[in-house]
C-alpha cells in the first residue's frame, strides 16, 4: 500500500465491505465517511458526521473534514486534514497533547443533565460555557 495526497469522494447509501485507497466514502444516510489511512497503513478511518465529532463539507474540487484525522491508536500515528480532498499532513502528537482534546470531546458528548435543586449548582468556568456554547450551536445549527 502506499501513501496517497488526495481523495476523490464518492457518495453511497451503504459503505462497501473492502475500501479502495485514494477514496473517501460518505454515506449520509448513514452519517459518516470511511476510507483507508492516507499513509498507506491500511487501516480503515472512520469519521462519524455528526456535529460532536466531524463535520464534512463538499467543494467543487472535493470535501474537506474538520478536525483534523488522528490515527494516534494506528501503529502508523499519522495526523492529517482532508482539505478540498487533499491531505495535509500534519506532526504526530504525543499522548500529553492528545488527551485534553480527548477529555474535551468526552465533555461534549455527556449527556447535559440538570443537577436536583437540593444540591448547589457549581459555577461554570467561561470556557466550559463556551464549549457548552458551541456544542448546542453546531446540535442545532451544524
Amino acid at each position: 500500500m502506499t501513501r496517497v495526497d488526495k481523495l476523490r469522494t464518492v457518495f453511497l447509501a451503504e459503505m462497501p465491505e473492502r475500501l479502495e485507497d485514494g477514496i473517501l466514502y460518505v454515506s449520509r444516510e448513514c452519517c459518516v465517511a470511511l476510507h483507508n489511512c492516507a499513509c498507506g497503513c491500511g487501516e480503515e478511518v472512520s469519521t462519524p458526521l455528526v456535529s460532536t465529532e466531524y463535520k464534512l463539507t463538499m467543494h467543487d474540487d472535493g470535501a474537506s473534514i474538520w478536525p483534523s484525522i488522528g490515527n494516534h491508536d494506528f501503529a502508523c500515528a499519522s495526523h492529517y486534514v482532508i482539505d478540498r480532498g487533499a491531505i495535509v499532513w500534519a506532526s504526530k502528537m504525543t499522548r500529553i497533547a492528545i488527551e485534553p482534546g480527548r477529555q474535551q470531546d468526552r465533555l461534549l458528548k455527556r449527556p447535559l443533565v440538570p443537577l436536583p435543586a437540593s444540591e448547589p449548582q457549581p459555577k461554570p468556568s467561561i470556557r466550559s460555557l463556551l464549549n457548552w456554547i458551541r456544542a448546542v450551536f453546531r446540535k442545532f445549527c451544524g
